[in-house]
């Protein structure tokens, strides 16, 4: 049976996703940064026997992080770095301590962490890791520190990805817009204020509609399996067709 990571799992894009992996038989261990955000699960997930959680705050430090994974003894022959966000960071003005926790939570962190897998898939000769990126890359519109951090990651995905092929490591992304995914902002808003999410919806996107979760588990359930033996190194946009 093959074990994934999921870094930040509680809620979102991989919450939504998470009953589907299960029933493809993995064993998954979640990652949640804080009590409270452990509370976020269903109740459904809590007893699974094929799912474990891991306390592990990418606020900490580098050696903090390390250090528990070691301890509790995690394995993973996959990753799915799900943890990212703009974290309300002013752009202006420009504050040098904000942008550092935005790139250590958008990307830093989870280089860190794969890294720390890495050499073990090297070992098996296997491994697949999915990052998620944002339409905002190219908006001109979007969040300097946030739009940036991303393209800074997709770099890093296509770089890395070319280095560690041969090992059949096969590193992507995907890059959505506008989803509305387990207790994010979206799915909230979807509740609250339909009829402003869809005026939003028509003007931006081609399909007329937002995302869930459902529009992108089955391209992440073949991101990550085994079955994918020649995607690597790419940026894959699935985002209805921002206009």
């Amino acid at each position: 049976m093959k074990k994934i990571l999921i870094v930040g799992g509680t809620s979102g894009i991989m919450l939504s996703c998470l009953e589907r992996l299960l029933k493809d038989k993995y064993k998954i261990t979640l990652t949640y940064s804080n009590k409270k955000s452990l509370k976020k699960i269903p109740l459904k997930f809590k007893n699974k026997l094929n799912l474990n959680y891991v306390e592990l705050d990418l606020n900490n430090s580098d050696k903090n992080i390390v250090n528990t994974l070691r301890e509790k003894k995690i394995q993973a022959d996959i990753i799915i770095n799900a943890v990212g966000g703009s974290f309300g960071i002013k752009e202006y003005p420009f504050n040098v301590e904000d942008w550092k926790k935005l790139l250590n939570l958008n990307i830093l962190k989870h280089i860190l962490i794969n890294n720390f897998f890495i050499k073990k898939m090297i070992k098996k000769k296997f491994g697949r890791i999915l990052f998620f990126s944002t339409s905002a890359v190219e908006d001109k519109n979007a969040s300097i520190a946030y739009s940036a951090s991303k393209a800074f990651l997709e770099n890093y995905v296509i770089k890395s990805a070319s280095k560690f092929g041969k090992h059949n490591i096969l590193i992507n992304c995907l890059k959505t817009s506008i989803v509305a995914a387990k207790n994010n902002n979206w799915f909230k808003a979807t509740k609250q204020k339909p009829a402003v999410v869809d005026k939003i919806a028509k003007k931006l996107i081609s399909v007329e509609k937002i995302g869930t979760g459902d529009d992108l588990v089955d391209f992440i359930r073949l991101a990550v399996s085994p079955k994918n033996r020649f995607m690597n190194g790419s940026i894959f946009r699935i985002d209805g067709g921002l206009k």
